[in-house]
């Protein structure tokens, strides 16, 4: 098993402990060990061969019995004890704004919860409220959840899910029995989390449905694989459901559209099917005269009169009308990043040097990089004091005089304290080339304080990006009582960037808002909030969370070159004024 699968194992358990009521310290040392997996650049076969297993931060010889059995067997005996303890589907708790492990663990313990809408039974019935340490605050957070969600199953975060359909595909178009397949559904849409992972697959025969089936039940980290009337369905380590659905070639286009776009999506191209005289189906587009040849999805769109419709775009049928009228974006692309804003070294709670950073940035192609260890505050992170962030300041600029082909920046992310105000000197924080402000503490703030912090904070000329707006840790904390909308028209006036941090976990600020924000003229940065090299490459999820957010080249700060960056960042200094 990759280390990627483990991880998320990792975080399975943590979540379920949580939920169980374990101490605070066995949640933690889960979770942090599924930190430490993710970053891991070597893979864990290789580390347990070598007997360096226990050698990572955190893993003793309890937590390595366990990853040893996931990566040599692909299956955990503890992972399917707490499965069977505790409802996985409870997990979507955490998707909830204001619930973290602390908070589940109470609702579940004394709610007695079994399922989701046991919850918004008891939400709605005011028994929340009365729960010690919660209140009406976090009552409404759940009902409002329930009526905008939707959901009650289990979702999980792209970390997860992409890797996983990654490999699956891979594995699928590499089959005898497989002419062609691709990954579809909510995942494609790169919705933030999935409920499954929608693969479609056009077979070369129907007599190699048997040999696909039984050779994918011997892959590691695939529990059982059950056929059903067009497909298979596949239970994984990661516990990320996964579906096939099987088609033939000629079907393949029409299969792939159908299962990618929303309901609304395809709702919308088969009226405009009908109105053109023609008929649309999965299984394929058809005229009086028989099938439409479609060799792509890109055939149908065009047979359709509209020109291609990104399928981070294809959810409430507003994209159609744009594409009717000419006005759909030109999405931003992956190639289009100069540089990364947002990282983390070993001189805080980072797991690689300065120089293996800067060798990673130059290895993706960056201009430049920006090292934003912690500050003071954040003491459990290792935050830089003042004397330890001018050192860094002096071996950043040392680097380079000696490497100038990716430019290092001096950074920090300096923690936004409880009334606005940062944890570092003026003095200190005006030589620096990028400050990030943050909150990491004293999320349970209501949803006035919050904003009012942030929006101070951005009234500080030194502060040019909010870090992770809202907080949130998909799958395992919600957002903090926030108004964005009020985060945004402050962005706006003071000429402040927005993160979109594109840890997986994170995704944060949500592609929700950043149409709004493109609306407000407000600049994004999308930062992977790198703690090693390996997570460098989480650029990818934020690339495709600003598609969904429409964002063009224009819209996003870190595709400028590198000296019109250094001008957008001195204007907000120029903009600003001190309090």
């Amino acid at each position: 098993m990759e280390n990627w699968q483990v991880a998320a194992a990792l975080e399975r358990m943590a979540g379920l402990l949580a939920l169980k009521g374990e101490k605070d310290y066995k949640v933690r040392a889960y979770s942090q060990a599924a930190r430490q997996v993710i970053r891991t650049a070597e893979p864990l076969a290789a580390l347990i061969e070598a007997g360096k297993l226990e050698q990572l931060p955190g893993i003793g010889p309890a937590l390595a019995r366990k990853i040893t059995e996931l990566v040599k067997s692909g299956r955990s005996e503890f992972l399917a004890r707490l499965e069977a303890e505790v409802s996985p589907s409870l997990l979507a708790l955490f998707s909830i704004p204001g619930v973290g492990y602390k908070t589940a663990a109470t609702l579940v313990q004394k709610l007695q919860l079994q399922h989701m809408e046991q919850l918004e039974e008891a939400a709605r019935a005011g028994r929340v409220a009365e729960l010690a340490g919660l209140g009406r605050s976090l009552e409404q957070n759940i009902i409002h959840f329930f009526e905008q969600r939707h959901h009650r199953a289990e979702k999980f975060h792209r970390g997860v899910a992409v890797p996983l359909a990654d490999q699956l595909n891979s594995y699928l178009l590499e089959h005898p029995a497989v002419a062609r397949a691709g990954a579809a559904g909510e995942l494609r849409r790169g919705v933030e989390l999935v409920g499954e992972v929608v693969l479609v697959v056009a077979l070369r025969r129907q007599a190699g449905r048997s040999a696909l089936e039984k050779d994918l039940s011997r892959q590691p980290g695939l529990l059982d694989v059950s056929p059903e009337q067009n497909g298979l369905t596949v239970r994984t380590i990661a516990g990320v459901p996964v579906r096939l659905y099987f088609t033939g070639e000629e079907e393949f286009p029409t299969a792939l559209a159908a299962a990618t776009g929303s309901d609304e999506h395809w709702t919308r191209l088969a009226a405009l099917a009908r109105e053109a005289g023609l008929a649309l189906s999965r299984e394929g587009l058809f005229s009086s005269r028989g099938r439409v040849p479609l060799s792509e999805e890109t055939d149908l769109y065009a047979a359709l009169g509209l020109p291609p419709i990104p399928p981070e775009l294809r959810e409430d049928g507003s994209e159609i009308r744009a594409a009717q009228e000419g006005r759909l974006p030109q999405l931003i692309e992956a190639d289009m990043i100069c540089g990364d804003l947002h990282l983390h070294s070993d001189w805080s709670d980072g797991v690689a040097t300065i120089e293996a950073m800067a060798a990673a940035a130059e290895a993706l192609g960056y201009e430049y990089a920006a090292i934003t260890d912690h500050s003071p505050s954040l003491q459990i992170a290792g935050g830089l004091s003042p004397e330890r962030l001018r050192c860094q300041i002096a071996q950043i600029r040392s680097i380079n005089v000696k490497n100038p082909r990716c430019r290092l920046l001096c950074g920090i992310e300096v923690d936004i304290r409880p009334d606005g105000s940062l944890d570092l000197p003026d003095d200190l924080l005006d030589e620096l080339d990028v400050v990030i402000a943050s909150v990491h503490s004293h999320f349970k703030q209501g949803r006035e304080e919050m904003t009012a912090r942030i929006c101070r904070a951005m009234e500080h000329p030194a502060v040019q990006i909010i870090g992770h707006p809202t907080g949130r840790l998909l799958g395992s904390r919600g957002s903090y009582q926030v108004d964005v909308e009020c985060l945004i028209r402050q962005a706006a006036a003071t000429g402040t960037i927005l993160e979109l941090n594109a840890s997986p976990q994170r995704l944060d600020l949500p592609d929700i808002h950043l149409r709004r924000a493109r609306e407000a003229g407000v600049l994004i940065t999308i930062n992977t909030d790198a703690h090693s090299t390996v997570t460098m490459e989480d650029m990818r999820y934020g690339v495709t969370a600003a598609r969904r957010g429409w964002l063009e080249e224009a819209d996003v700060l870190n595709t400028l070159p590198r000296e019109r960056l250094e001008m957008v960042l001195k204007a907000k200094r120029r903009r600003g004024c001190k309090r």
